[in-house]
């Protein structure tokens, strides 16, 4: 009887063993392949603001970028640039020109599809709020990142800066 204990507490020990790791306690983040965010606007008079996000792509992923659910009779223009230690690089919306892509009206619905990120690094999304086809200072919107890769989300964003050498192309 004795034997018997004795090897069923052997048996019960190793598989409670053979359950544990170092690492159970240790959240693995696998990236993300979608992003969502509401955010809102409060610019000062005059001023074209936007809020900045920061993303890690790897080269060759693709993404989507949606802006909807937009309020505020707010006009809406993005850039999205790799990150050269300032803001303000190539816009990859715009075929590589300085420009904010901006093709909508005042509460319109923004939507980039297919974008082709060439190299992996860091890279910089600001959606701006245009002042001179707005009305009034604030607004809100929803932004969702949908990729075919997973990436990772950087800093906290920087909400309602204003946007310097604002120009907007529609492509």
């Amino acid at each position: 009887m004795r034997t018997q204990i004795k090897n069923t507490v052997i048996i019960l020990l190793a598989v409670l063993f053979a359950n544990c790791s170092k690492d159970d306690d240790t959240p693995i983040d696998k990236g993300l392949t979608l992003f969502e965010t509401t955010e809102e606007w409060n610019c000062n008079l005059s001023e074209t603001c936007e809020d900045i996000y920061q993303f890690e792509f790897k080269e060759g992923t693709r993404i989507s970028i949606s802006i909807e659910n937009i309020t505020g009779k707010s006009v809406v223009s993005l850039d999205l640039s790799a990150d050269f230690g300032e803001f303000g690089g190539p816009n990859l919306l715009t075929e590589g020109k300085l420009t904010y892509y901006g093709c909508t009206t005042q509460d319109e619905s923004v939507s980039v599809t297919n974008v082709n990120i060439s190299e992996t690094g860091i890279y910089n999304l600001a959606v701006a709020r245009d002042w001179s086809l707005s009305a009034g200072f604030d607004g809100a919107y929803k932004l969702t990142i949908i990729s075919d890769t997973t990436f990772t989300e950087g800093e906290t964003p920087t909400n309602d800066t204003e946007a310097t050498n604002y120009e907007r192309e529609c492509i």
